[in-house]
């Protein structure tokens, strides 16, 4: 195995605005387009950064050709944190910068993870302390456990069941939690779980 050298600050800054210039614009950005991009104005400082990278392993470069890199491959995925989820009453709603590391397939561009807080799904087979995988969407499953904003402000973990057209029932999986309908107007289906995490 290679022993590569570790990145400093600016050479991972470097990097990650490589690979975010290169997944919105399906192309590797030029030297004076990193160097802006990371807040400097020295091309040649920018190269610097792209040697360090080169020997790091974290790229290569193709000589002769316009724009001419390649990113390695990460063997890791990441999922974004949005933060906690309530699996008993309703709670704030609140963004925090954590991610979770997965080494297993979960690829999907519309999907990120979520910590839950409390007992109410238990019987679904999600604890507290859990992570699940959300898909986003706004489609209601009629088997699936989705998360739902209330009143553009709260956010919980509930099964749906439909009243009629002007009221929604949200429905745990736990008996001593109480099942509790809202009208349509207050509830926004953010999307369902297609899996979950347990970190022991």
């Amino acid at each position: 195995m290679t022993d590569y050298p570790l990145l400093t600050n600016k050479e991972q800054k470097t990097y990650e605005f490589i690979e975010k210039y290169s997944k919105k614009y399906g192309k590797h950005p030029l030297l004076n387009e990193i160097a802006k991009g990371i807040g400097i104005s020295s091309k040649g400082v920018a190269h610097r950064y792209v040697k360090a990278l080169e020997k790091a392993g974290k790229l290569k470069r193709i000589s002769n050709k316009h724009r001419g890199m390649t990113l390695q491959e990460e063997k890791s995925i990441f999922l974004k944190s949005l933060g906690k989820i309530a699996a008993g009453g309703p709670i704030e709603a609140i963004t925090d910068q954590q991610r979770i590391e997965l080494e297993y397939l979960f690829t999907n561009k519309r999907s990120y993870a979520l910590k839950v807080t409390g007992d109410s799904m238990i019987d679904a087979g999600i604890c507290d302390g859990d992570w699940v995988i959300v898909e986003e969407g706004t489609k209601p499953y009629k088997s699936k456990v989705h998360v739902i904003l209330i009143d553009n402000q709260d956010v919980t973990l509930k099964f749906i069941e439909k009243i009629n057209p002007k009221e929604i029932k949200l429905v745990p999986a736990n008996k001593k939690f109480k099942e509790i309908i809202y009208s349509v107007e207050r509830v926004s289906i953010q999307g369902h779980v297609v899996g979950q995490v347990r970190i022991y």
